[in-house]
């Protein structure tokens, strides 16, 4: 019985804490800025890759390969905030090396485990930057969670509606269960954005302003811009249409 109720009140409290990270989230995201700006490599090429995980199905994330051999999961900082030494140290998991063999791009992670992909085998795709020549979808969604046993489920979805060319708003809606207690928080925000090749900028209409890292998916032969998956942020949305 102690053990059960041990677990339970485990359960909520994380519950709570998910929560509250969830709706800080969309109100309260960090502001991108860099103390000693250390400029990034040249840039070879954006990709995104297929990857798994528990308790989520297949995703994308964005690569960016650097000309001197570095990779790097792109994240929440943009290519001209990124502080290489600093990113490193926090971020160790985000970077690697890479190396092309033939037709392969072999990319070897933190760990030393190697991955090899290929342009045309359903993992390996191209990203690439906003021009305008591509517009944006009018909303896109991010969902994640699911089912971490023990009766404990969660569920994320994160939408973000473009009204216009400069103009957007956000919303989140999040919640957690378990055998004995659940809860649900909703949450909505907006302001102004711009787009400008690799990088995407908010401005909340509480005056937050935050720049992040920004890629349009692939699609078709020849492969082509697709405005049916973007990334914001090193995070795959999905159009809603």
């Amino acid at each position: 019985m102690k053990f059960k109720t041990y677990l339970s009140g485990l359960a909520i409290a994380f519950m709570i804490s998910f929560l509250l990270d969830a709706n800080a989230a969309v109100n309260n995201k960090p502001i991108n800025s860099v103390s000693s700006k250390s400029v990034a490599p040249a840039v070879e090429g954006w990709y995104f890759r297929a990857i798994s995980g528990y308790p989520a199905a297949i995703t994308f994330e964005p690569v960016v390969l650097f000309k001197n051999g570095d990779y790097w999961e792109a994240g929440g900082e943009t290519l001209e905030t990124l502080n290489i030494a600093t990113d490193k140290s926090k971020h160790p998991k985000a970077w690697g090396t890479w190396k092309k063999q033939g037709q392969k791009f072999v990319l070897t992670n933190s760990k030393g485990e190697a991955n090899d992909y290929k342009l045309g085998e359903g993992n390996w795709f191209p990203a690439y930057a906003y021009t305008g020549a591509v517009k944006l979808k009018p909303a896109y969604e991010k969902v994640s969670g699911g089912d971490y046993g023990n009766g404990l489920s969660a569920l994320s979805i994160k939408k973000i509606t473009f009204l216009d060319a400069t103009h957007f708003n956000e919303g989140l809606n999040a919640g957690m269960s378990t055998g004995n207690a659940a809860a649900w928080k909703k949450s909505a925000t907006g302001g102004t954005y711009r787009i400008s090749g690799h990088t995407i900028e908010f401005t909340y209409n509480n005056g937050t302003v935050v720049k992040t890292s920004f890629a349009l998916g692939a699609k078709g032969g020849p492969i082509r811009p697709d405005n049916a998956l973007i990334f914001i942020g090193g995070y795959a949305y999905t159009d809603t249409e």
